[in-house]
């Protein structure tokens, strides 16, 4: 399994890169006298998230490998082990099944992400259409998923209808992390570097996830603006990003979302044996996943050395893939480490402390950081 997953990895670098290379290519200039046409950064920057995200979801949803009992692939007839097909097979099973349920709002979602993580995304924003349809004609995540693939299309015959589905979002939700995300991008696109700064400060502000944290800083480092973690004694996690930066319930300024479905409050301690390895300002992540079970946590925060000792809230507010929260699993296991790397990725020598909250259990858990990672 662990090849499989890396394999996998592998693919979705090679994936991004493919896609990469038009889009930083600055193309000549179709005729005498006209500009060059500028380096795609903005889709560059949204397809490196959309494809990760959009493919875990979609892995998830739609694979039936026994996570639950990995040995249990190992002893199925070849063949069976896994259960999941090529992208091409998953695509023809949701048009079948969207074909005998034409009203079914979700599988029309969860077949725009598949036509997206494939680079296809005039094809998303029909298969959006029709499940915003289905859903009354007014669904602000499916709206915003509709937006997101008309950006991507890089038409500019549709970018006006994109802006103003994020510039409704923004208006009904001004902390809408995916609509401060793809309205950067579109200010971008147009040259307004203001509105980008704003807006991907706003977002910055919330605390998001690592690797989310590091691309809003390298694009706010182009735009001359210096970005730095936020900190503080108690840090809000970063609600879901969907394929690429989804709505978020934090609040700017660093206060908590209003916490909503299972919800775990974590104090986070250091084992004093362990005290003297401490050093200030490395990063400090508490993230809370299903024991076991690869990719990415269901909620997640990042704070430094110099916050513990520490609490986090975490909740279903904080869910970081659409369908995938607190709520959805049984067992949780939040982790707690100060990662000398500075990166999402466990590295040697890392300090590390794990707990465990059962379903219906307490709120309360607490974290003793009391071991090295090997």
């Amino acid at each position: 399994m662990t090849q499989f997953i890396i394999i996998c990895a592998v693919m979705l670098v090679a994936a991004v890169a493919l896609v990469a290379v038009p889009l930083v290519r600055a193309q000549a200039p179709a005729a005498k006298g006209e500009k060059a046409v500028p380096r795609a950064t903005g889709a560059l920057v949204a397809m490196a998230l959309a494809l990760p995200a959009g493919a875990i979801a979609l892995y998830s949803a739609s694979s039936n490998f026994p996570w639950d009992n990995p040995q249990a692939a190992a002893a199925a007839p070849p063949g069976h082990a896994g259960g999941a097909g090529s992208m091409a097979d998953v695509t023809t099973q949701l048009e079948a099944r969207l074909a005998a349920n034409p009203q079914d709002r979700d599988g029309w979602q969860m077949l725009g992400r598949t036509y997206l993580v494939t680079g296809q995304p005039a094809k998303a924003v029909t298969a959006y259409e029709r499940g915003n349809e289905a859903a009354g004609g007014q669904d602000p995540e499916l709206l915003l998923d509709i937006a997101e693939a008309l950006i991507l299309t890089e038409d500019p015959a549709v970018q006006g209808r994109a802006k103003a589905i994020v510039d409704s979002a923004l208006a009904a939700d001004a902390l809408n992390g995916k609509a401060l995300w793809y309205s950067g991008v579109i200010a971008v696109r147009s040259g307004d570097n203001e509105t980008a700064k704003a807006n991907w400060q706003k977002l910055l502000a919330q605390n998001p996830p690592e690797e989310i944290r590091q691309i809003l800083v390298a694009q706010l480092g182009q735009l001359g603006v210096s970005a730095a973690a936020p900190t503080g004694a108690e840090q809000p996690a970063m609600g879901g990003m969907g394929s690429a930066a989804g709505s978020t319930g934090v609040q700017q300024g660093g206060q908590a979302p209003a916490a909503s479905g299972r919800t775990v409050r974590v104090a986070v301690s250091v084992d004093p044996s362990l005290a003297s390895k401490l050093k200030p300002g490395v990063p400090l992540f508490v993230s809370a996943r299903q024991p076991g079970i690869p990719g990415p946590p269901l909620a997640a925060v990042r704070l430094t050395s110099d916050d513990l000792p520490t609490t986090v809230v975490l909740s279903d507010a904080n869910s970081m893939i659409e369908g995938r929260n607190l709520s959805s699993v049984d067992d949780v296991e939040v982790v707690a480490r100060v990662a000398f790397g500075g990166t999402a990725v466990t590295a040697s020598g890392d300090l590390v402390g794990t707990s465990v909250q059962k379903k219906g259990g307490s709120p309360e858990l607490a974290i003793v950081i009391d071991k090295v990672a090997p």
